[in-house]
């Protein structure tokens, strides 16, 4: 399929440039025509360039005019380019002269016309726009509508339901994909000398507000009225049709009024981004603020972008300084605000594409809500990665922090560094719609989570990450932030940390939230379970506890900081001394000469019994290490201590058995599973380590079988038949559940019952 790709503006190109990314990345062939409708560089063709687009294909240089006389001409350059090209699909979007004129050639070469933001109505037919949009979405094969309004619009006119498809709109694809870009790049704030959210931001360019000297006034008027009352400077980016008619008109613009030439993109994202509030009559702008959770006042009656204005996120007032003004009161004074995203999720291209191609997916569009607050969550690990990707698919902007700078171009590529159900999708989403981004520097913050490893050291807390971290983020924070520790620590290491903070005249609340889930369930886990929160103030308490009821179905408990942090560390060894019980069992029955399995099975017939099943020893970063954190610094614990060298010592027994199934003369182990638990990829700490090594020392030839670990100590082999081939004696160490109906040739120790 071969698609030609049409624009004429500005608006245009930003919107179209995620499409033709897009059939780059497919291979597919295009073409870009440019009907040069914007007649000036600093409008149009420097756009291209920012963007780090291909040049146009074709340049029409039409620039300005009166609309049949431009709209004219646009057809009578373009017609032989198509005839020559014969595209399959021709794509315009939007409702410019070029759109029409772009839309009426194909159609009348019979090319198939795709017209993306169909179905935008004002109802105003003064507007020429009106008039291009209606025309072209009856001339066009696709509709490409925004959301259920457009839709509802179309099949109103009688438009085939066939044609129509509800996509979103490209806008948030360029947004998204430019907002990391924008806030690295640009320096417009420091050039203009204003504050982020301390400045108001204004477009206005329609020829309803600018061409009539009266008109022009009232809208200098209303900034007054604006200025007067809470005294921000208004940053004006103007339009050269815009500034044309101030000096036509000999209309003196006030010094509070930061005039400058039409920007870059990238300079635009980063004012509407910081800006307080914004007054615009430009359609896209309504839809980027809203995007953006920047409160929008329209200088218009009228508005073919009312989701903006029914999400709560945009309100229209024309000229009208005292509507102007009742809209700002309400967004300045109010505590908080948000509202829904309806304007797509940043893969509205691929979706287009994807019907062109004919390979429609129908995938509904999940918008995330800003919730207007920063979070960095330090330690993109196991644990780091899913609960900041939750926080963002909640709507905090999250900023994930990792010192491994290829994890940290991963996760920008939105490409998840481990296995783990839901991840993939929910890490695509939320780096898409610009919720997560990641860094090796850590970012001033509301809120700051620390996720980085707690590794056993000689038998205690090593607690030396979770320090490196408060230290880091104690350059950065500032008076009455919240520091929320994730990490899996020894009792009364939250009360350091906050020591740490004192020491350095940082005053920030340590609050502990110790997580709770395991591989390969982590995210229905982290959403589903009971969280129990620990701080030493209610204000801090509650204020995580809004944090955390973001995504946390579960019940939500408030306690004290070494309370919270004895509550993990207590969970995970109780299941260590049960595991240790039935390990001890398992030697106490070999020596009976009863099954263990049998004895285990009959015992836990009784109500209150519940006993569980021996193995070969015990894996993970929890249930071996936090039994240790939680007796570290105390006398008593011997119970604890005991359990922790009865399941130390397993691997080691289960060695035995197996060098013990060696014939004379046979010296091959196959290890099957390698991983600490059933069905992941995780290997922290895993009983199948000690094994290897006690096999290894002993002079066994070992290799390994695991569907989920690539990679391990020792070789490979892919398939269980060809293990089995090859190996003396097999030990069943992960229990799998490709092993569930394990039949094999090979003498068979089962550690797993």
């Amino acid at each position: 399929m071969k698609i030609g790709i049409i624009v004429g503006t500005r608006p245009e190109i930003i919107k179209m440039a995620p499409v033709i990314r897009e059939c780059q990345k497919r291979g597919l062939p295009y073409f870009i025509i440019h009907s040069n409708q914007h007649y000036s560089e600093e409008m149009d063709s420097i756009f291209f360039k920012e963007l780090n687009l291909p040049e146009p294909h074709y340049n029409l240089g039409v620039g300005s005019g009166l609309h049949s006389n431009q709209t004219g001409n646009i057809l009578i350059k373009m017609e032989p380019i198509l005839v020559d090209e014969q595209p399959d699909v021709v794509l315009v979007q939007g409702d410019t002269n070029t759109v029409l004129a772009g839309a009426l050639a194909a159609s009348k070469l019979n090319i198939k016309v795709g017209h993306i933001e169909a179905g935008l109505r004002s109802y105003d037919r003064t507007m020429p726009e009106e008039t291009n949009r209606i025309l072209t979405d009856h001339l066009s094969e696709f509709l490409f509508a925004v959301g259920p309004n457009q839709e509802k619009i179309l099949k109103h006119e009688s438009i085939d339901e066939e044609k129509i498809y509800t996509v979103g709109n490209t806008v948030s694809d360029s947004l998204f994909q430019h907002l990391e870009i924008a806030s690295d790049k640009s320096t417009i704030l420091e050039e203009l000398a204003v504050e982020a959210g301390k400045f108001f931001l204004v477009t206005a360019h329609r020829a309803s507000n600018v061409d009539i000297p009266a008109h022009l006034k009232e809208l200098l008027s209303l900034f007054d009225r604006l200025h007067e009352k809470y005294s921000q400077p208004i940053v004006w980016p103007i339009h050269p049709r815009t500034k044309a008619k101030l000096e036509e008109f000999s209309i003196a613009v006030p010094s509070y009024l930061k005039l400058s030439p039409p920007i870059g993109y990238l300079d635009f994202i980063q004012l509407q981004k910081n800006a307080q509030l914004i007054l615009t009559d430009s359609g896209g702008i309504q839809e980027e603020a809203c995007l953006l959770g920047v409160p929008c006042i329209t200088l218009r009656e009228n508005t073919e972008r009312p989701e903006s204005i029914e999400v709560g996120a945009n309100v229209l007032v024309g000229r009208d300084a005292d509507k102007a003004l009742e809209a700002a009161d309400k967004w300045l004074t109010a505590e908080s605000f948000s509202w829904e995203n309806p304007f797509g999720d940043g893969h509205v291209a691929e979706r287009i594409i994807d019907i062109c191609l004919g390979e429609d997916k129908n995938e509904e569009i999940v918008s995330i809500t800003p919730k207007h607050q920063d979070i960095a969550v330090v330690g993109m690990g196991y644990m780091g990665l899913p609960i900041a990707c939750l926080l963002a698919d909640a709507g905090y902007s999250v900023t994930g922090i990792d010192l491994n700078a290829d994890k940290v171009a991963s996760i920008n590529k939105a490409e998840c560094p481990f296995d783990e159900v839901g991840m993939p999708e929910l890490l695509s989403r939320v780096v898409g719609q610009g919720y997560l981004k990641a860094s090796t520097e850590i970012p001033s913050s509301d809120t700051y989570l620390v996720a980085v490893p707690t590794p056993h050291k000689n038998n205690s807390c090593d607690r030396s990450y979770v320090f490196s971290a408060v230290d880091a983020i104690a350059k950065v924070a500032k008076e009455g932030q919240t520091v929320i520790i994730e990490s899996t620590i020894s009792p009364q290491t939250s009360l350091e940390a906050a020591k740490r903070f004192e020491s350095v005249g940082v005053n920030v609340d340590v609050v502990h939230c110790p997580e709770r889930a395991i591989p390969g369930q982590t995210l229905h886990e982290l959403v589903n379970n009971d969280r129990i929160i620990g701080a030493n103030n209610e204000v801090a308490q509650n204020k995580v506890k809004t944090i955390y009821q973001s995504f946390v179905k579960g019940q939500v408990f408030l306690t004290d900081l070494t309370t919270a942090e004895c509550v993990k560390l207590v969970e995970n060894t109780s299941r260590d001394v049960g595991i240790a019980f039935a390990n001890e069992l398992a030697q106490v029955c070999e020596e009976l000469d009863v099954n263990v399995y049998e004895v285990i099975k009959l015992a836990n017939r009784h109500p209150r019994v519940n006993v569980l099943t021996p193995g070969p020893g015990v894996g993970g970063h929890c249930i071996p290490i936090d039994p240790w954190f939680l007796v570290e610094n105390t006398k008593s614990g011997d119970f604890i201590r005991m359990a922790r060298h009865v399941n130390d010592k397993r691997p080691e027994i289960v060695a035995e058995k197996v060098k013990a199934l060696l014939s004379q003369g046979q010296n091959k182990v196959g290890i099957l599973g390698v991983a600490y638990k059933a069905n992941v990829d995780d290997c922290r700490e895993t009983p199948a380590d000690p094994i290897y090594d006690y096999l290894v020392n002993a002079g066994v030839e070992v290799r390994y079988h695991d569907p989920y670990v690539p990679h391990w100590q020792c070789q490979r082999i892919d398939s269980i038949d060809a293990i089995d081939d090859w190996a003396d004696v097999l030990v069943l160490v992960t229990d799998h559940k490709c092993y569930q109906k394990l039949t094999v040739k090979s003498l068979l120790l089962n550690t797993r019952g």
